[in-house]
């Protein structure tokens, strides 16, 4: 019984010493202020662009198509070719089954040889007007046949260019309506894309845009917005539009590439800015944490135009207020904080 009583005795004596340590290692414990870097609110002039991509065309852009069904027999360019307009680049066999140019060819002759005897006939006095009139007439419509049928068999470029497709080669067999080869004028450049139906209301004609490629940002060139569609695309609900630019010194931009565009939707001048990252999105509201007192309070704004590195706010901040830049994450309700640079 007595030795139960010192154990008891013991047991009571460590508990009560335990106690102690808690409570002075509870009273020895400090909560550090947490960490963070502050800015003052600012007002600024803020600037919404948004990129969009594109795909390239020239200018002016042709395809020359075959209207006949025949063999190739010449080809007188390749890509990167320059051709002015009414040169001939391609050839089809004239003596073909479905070319009628050889027999427009010999008939063109014969009316032209027959005209020119009937006008010295008219001018000895020997025929009347009507007979040369009559012969002028058959002349006019074997030429007209003669030169049909001759575009049909060497295929021209119909405007000055360069030559930007071209999948064909020498004996291959055309067909009525096959594309054979592109032309375009690439001094200037048209890009197209396309825009939501909320963005097309900020887009502007002769607005200035930026034109560049992934793999060259060094080629950027500034261009301006010629056209924007009236109407949405049936399948996205997007909006067309196009903007037109000069292309580099040598050319650097070509038909078909697959280009980048920034385009500004708004600006606004003298409007409370922060920083994006000083902005806490949560599914309920969007925080910035305002300093005071040197304690965090998180404050909810509304914010308005995004760009790159700064987001306007409408509503919850004003000028001179200091925010929390970083640091955030560690942050609740009132935690108090220090400041560092």
């Amino acid at each position: 019984m007595i030795e139960l009583l010192k154990n008891i005795a013991l047991a009571s004596f460590m508990l009560i010493l335990f106690s102690q340590g808690c409570k002075k290692q509870n009273q020895d414990t400090v909560v550090k202020p947490e960490p963070v870097q502050v800015i003052k609110v600012e007002r600024k002039t803020i600037t919404e662009k948004k990129t969009y991509s594109g795909t390239l065309e020239g200018v002016e852009q042709a395809s020359i198509v075959s209207r006949i069904a025949e063999r190739i027999i010449d080809i007188k360019v390749h890509v990167n070719s320059s051709v002015k307009k009414g040169e001939v680049l391609i050839k089809l066999d004239r003596s073909g089954a479905t070319s009628n140019y050889l027999q427009a060819e010999a008939n063109f002759e014969n009316t032209m040889k027959n005209y020119e005897r009937m006008k010295a006939l008219f001018n000895d006095g020997a025929i009347s007007q009507q007979q040369l009139d009559q012969s002028q007439t058959a002349y006019d419509v074997a030429k007209a046949n003669y030169e049909a049928a001759k575009s049909t068999v060497d295929l021209e470029a119909p405007i000055n260019g360069v030559v930007t497709d071209l999948n064909i080669n020498i004996g291959d067999w055309v067909t009525p309506g096959m594309q054979l080869a592109t032309i375009a004028n690439i001094h200037q450049m048209i890009i197209k894309f396309y825009v939501t139906e909320a963005e097309v209301a900020n887009i502007d004609l002769n607005e200035t845009v930026s034109v560049y490629s992934e793999f060259n940002k060094e080629k950027n060139v500034t261009g301006r917005i010629t056209e924007i569609s009236r109407s949405a695309s049936t399948d996205a609900r997007s909006f067309q539009v196009k903007a037109k630019f000069d292309n580099t010194i040598n050319n650097w931009y070509k038909p078909g590439m697959f280009v980048n565009v920034d385009v500004t939707l708004a600006s606004k001048k003298d409007v409370i800015v922060v920083p994006t990252e000083a902005v806490v999105y949560t599914n309920e509201n969007n925080v910035v944490f305002k300093i005071v007192n040197r304690k965090a309070i998180p404050v909810n704004v509304k914010v308005g135009l995004n760009s790159e590195n700064v987001i306007e706010i409408i509503e919850g901040l004003k000028e001179g207020d200091t925010i929390v830049t970083e640091g955030m994450n560690n942050l609740s309700d009132s935690t108090e904080v220090s400041i560092i640079k």
